[in-house]
C-alpha cells in the first residue's frame, strides 16, 4: 500500500504537526515563538501561500472523478478561509464579520449587506457540500477510504483551532485569569501551526481522492476486459 493510501494518513500528520510545534515549545524561549508565529509573520505567510497552492492545485490538477460543482464550490470555501487567515474578516469597520456583535451592533446597513455579500459564496458553498456530500463521505470515511477520512480530519481540526483560538480568551473572560508567558506561546504555537496543517490537508485530501479515482477506473477498466 502507498503510505499516501493509509487511512490514518492525515491523522498522522495532524499528531506529527502537533508534536513538533511541541517540540518548538521546549526548544525555544516563549518570546521568540511568539514571535514568530503570531500575525503577520512567517507561519501566517507560509499559511497563505499553502492556501494559494492548494487552489491553484484544485484549479490546474486533473481528477476526472471530481465534478466541476464540488471543485468549485471547495475553491469558495478555501478562499474564505485563506480571506480570515489574512484577517479580511475585519476589513469592515475593523470589526470580524464572523461575531455576533458585528450583526447586533449600530454598524451601518451598508456594511452589513457588504459582509452578507462576501460570507453568503461561502456559507452557501459549505451548506450545498454538506447535503451533497457529507453523508456520502461520512460513510466512505466509516469504510476507512483514505480521502474521505482526510476530509473529516480537516473538518474536525477546523474545530480543534478555534477552539485553540479562543480557550485563553475564554477562561480569562469568565475567571479573570491572566495566562503565563509560557502558556501562551503554547497555545499560539499549536494554533498557528495546526492552522497551517490546513491547507495542506487539503492538498492530502486531494491527491488521495484522485488516486482513489484512478485506482477504481483501472480496476473497473481491468472487470471489462
Amino acid at each position: 500500500m502507498h503510505p499516501l493510501d493509509h487511512p490514518r494518513f492525515a491523522i498522522f500528520f495532524i499528531v506529527l504537526t502537533s508534536l513538533f510545534t511541541l517540540l518548538l515549545w521546549l526548544w525555544l524561549p516563549a518570546d521568540v515563538l511568539i514571535y514568530h508565529t503570531e500575525e503577520g509573520r512567517i507561519v501566517e505567510q507560509l499559511t497563505l501561500y499553502a492556501y494559494g497552492l492548494t487552489i491553484l492545485l484544485l484549479l490546474l490538477l486533473p481528477v476526472p472523478a471530481l465534478k466541476p460543482t464540488i471543485r468549485y464550490a471547495v475553491i469558495i470555501v478555501l478562499l474564505t478561509m485563506m480571506a480570515r487567515e489574512a484577517d479580511l474578516h475585519k476589513a469592515i469597520a475593523d470589526m470580524s464579520m464572523l461575531k455576533l456583535r458585528f450583526w447586533t451592533g449600530n454598524l451601518p446597513l451598508r456594511d452589513k449587506l457588504m459582509a452578507f455579500g462576501l460570507l453568503a459564496p461561502a456559507a452557501l458553498a459549505c451548506l450545498w457540500l454538506l447535503v451533497s456530500q457529507g453523508g456520502a463521505t461520512l460513510r466512505a470515511a466509516k469504510q476507512r477510504i483514505s480521502w474521505a477520512v482526510s476530509v473529516v480530519a480537516f473538518v474536525a481540526l477546523i474545530a480543534l483551532t478555534n477552539l485553540l483560538d479562543r480557550s485563553l480568551g475564554i477562561v480569562k473572560d469568565g475567571l479573570g485569569w491572566h495566562a503565563p508567558h509560557w502558556l501562551v506561546a503554547l497555545q499560539t504555537s499549536q494554533e498557528e501551526l495546526l492552522e497551517l496543517a490546513l491547507p495542506v490537508l487539503a492538498i492530502i485530501a486531494l491527491l488521495q481522492y484522485r488516486r482513489h479515482s484512478l485506482l477504481a477506473g483501472k480496476t473497473c477498466l481491468s472487470s471489462q476486459l
